[in-house]
């Protein structure tokens, strides 16, 4: 086993940008205290476990779209990324069980969706791509919800949402090549990839249009 493989494996830019934004989250409440600590010790487990199980089932298509992977490039095994992905998802749901309840439930549903998500959900295309956005919404509302509520930062939460789904619809094109060998039906490979492109600008036109809306409520200055 390969420490670094397992490091790699985690992706651990992707914790980090999710840690942030149950940060942020918690800053926006006003009511940010140690608990938002747990919260993101919680979201990186998860996050870490989300990662490595994807590696998990996309190892075909790795192979062909990211070959320096830790398990296409031998480091890390496919058997020891399902273990430690468990081993992940276990330690966020332990976590966030002395959080509060709310928490506990959106870490085990998160859990349930990342591993569904990896292994038939992200090769269905559009389902897949609201799925991870809306997971990257989730886990501002999962700070929110670590300290105070989610009445402050829903509109924060639906940015993401919207910023995402554009992201994940694009990034599809990139892999088309390696998901096309996979078996996937993105809407890259359906409907071309001018067309993809698109509709993952549609996304970013509605956020356009809806971000002066909290403004204009007087929910921020």
């Amino acid at each position: 086993m390969d420490a670094k493989g397992l490091f790699m494996l985690t992706r651990p830019l992707n914790s980090l940008l999710a840690s942030l934004a149950v940060v942020l989250a918690g800053f926006m409440t006003h009511e940010m205290d140690a608990t938002i600590l747990l919260a993101v010790a919680s979201v990186i487990f998860i996050s870490s476990g989300g990662n490595a199980i994807n590696d998990y089932f996309d190892y075909d298509i790795d192979r062909i779209n990211k070959p320096n992977r830790p398990i296409p490039s031998g480091k890390v095994s496919r058997s020891e990324a399902l273990y430690f992905s468990i081993l992940s998802f276990a330690c966020g749901a332990i976590v966030a069980f002395f959080i509060n309840d709310a928490c506990l439930i959106i870490a085990v549903s998160a859990s349930v969706v990342l591993y569904y998500y990896a292994k038939s959900l992200k090769h269905m295309g559009l389902p897949g791509n609201l799925t991870v956005a809306g997971l990257t919404g989730m886990a501002i509302v999962y700070g929110g919800v670590s300290v105070a509520g989610i009445e402050k930062i829903v509109f924060v939460a639906l940015f993401a949402f919207l910023i995402n789904l554009s992201r994940e619809i694009v990034k599809d094109t990139e892999d088309l090549a390696g998901d096309e060998a996979g078996g996937a039906h993105t809407l890259a490979i359906r409907y071309g990839t001018s067309t993809s492109l698109k509709l993952g600008a549609l996304p970013l036109i509605l956020l356009m249009c809806i971000t002066p809306i909290p403004y204009l409520m007087g929910v921020y200055n």
